[in-house]
């Protein structure tokens, strides 16, 4: 099991949990045997053998993650919370923005750079898929670099970064439903993503065939484009 990721702010607790096979464990999109240049599943003491044009590199046994990331959210009374859907959270957050003339587009453009492509898969994650030579950076040391980006646009000595919003949960400050979305990218990209594996070990991120976290934030994209009608509630749709 990867071991649980606790980061605080303004009294609330958000937790990246693994569920390990007992979660909704997603096929793995990593292309581990893209030479077909090998017979052996990839995944660390399997010796299952497999035919050799098989690209994605796992046996029958291992063609699902066996680790699923998962978020959890506890109030300042420390009540488990079911955390708001990254739709609801990009909704009560453009409401927030709209009413304060604070455009969200260079936050969202910056929570997107930072974590495309900077997710490596859970199977890597938890150390079942090895890379050699490739140093495979933590979910918490990816997390603090996501909340370094949250306090640079939601300042942490700035009392408009607590206000709270409404949301299907109950109301939660808009920095915290900030950091939830950062986490929820997070576990979104690492249980279907493939970006990473392109980018750092393929050396081609145009191979990427996962959205991964990157469906989340198009749902902020078809919310703020000037459609010249109204998209409000038709924009869900979209990103289903």
């Amino acid at each position: 099991m990867i071991n649980p990721i606790n980061r605080n702010i303004n009294n609330w607790k958000i937790t990246i949990n693994d569920n390990g096979t007992s979660g909704r464990n997603h096929i793995n999109p990593n292309k581990l045997n893209y030479l077909a240049n090998d017979r052996t599943c990839k995944i660390v003491g399997c010796k299952n053998q497999f035919r050799i044009n098989r690209t994605s590199g796992f046996c029958d046994n291992h063609e699902l993650h066996e680790h699923d990331l998962y978020l959890e959210l506890h109030s300042p009374e420390g009540t488990l919370i079911n955390a708001p859907a990254h739709k609801d959270i990009i909704d009560a957050l453009i409401k927030w923005s709209s009413t304060r003339n604070f455009g969200l587009l260079p936050f969202f453009s910056s929570l997107s750079f930072n974590t495309l492509g900077n997710v490596p898969d859970v199977s890597t994650l938890a150390g079942k898929v090895i890379h050699s030579d490739i140093i495979i950076p933590t979910i918490g040391s990816i997390y603090d670099s996501l909340i370094e980006v949250i306090n640079n646009y939601f300042p942490l000595n700035n009392n408009s970064s607590y206000q709270p919003l409404k949301t299907a949960k109950g109301e939660i400050p808009a920095i915290v439903l900030a950091y939830t979305f950062a986490g929820l990218l997070i576990c979104e990209e690492a249980n279907r993503g493939d970006r990473w594996f392109c980018r750092m070990i393929r050396k081609d991120e145009a191979k990427t065939t996962q959205l991964g976290a990157a469906m989340s934030i198009a749902y902020f994209a078809t919310r703020i484009f000037p459609w010249g009608v109204e998209m409000n509630n038709s924009a869900r749709n979209l990103t289903r």
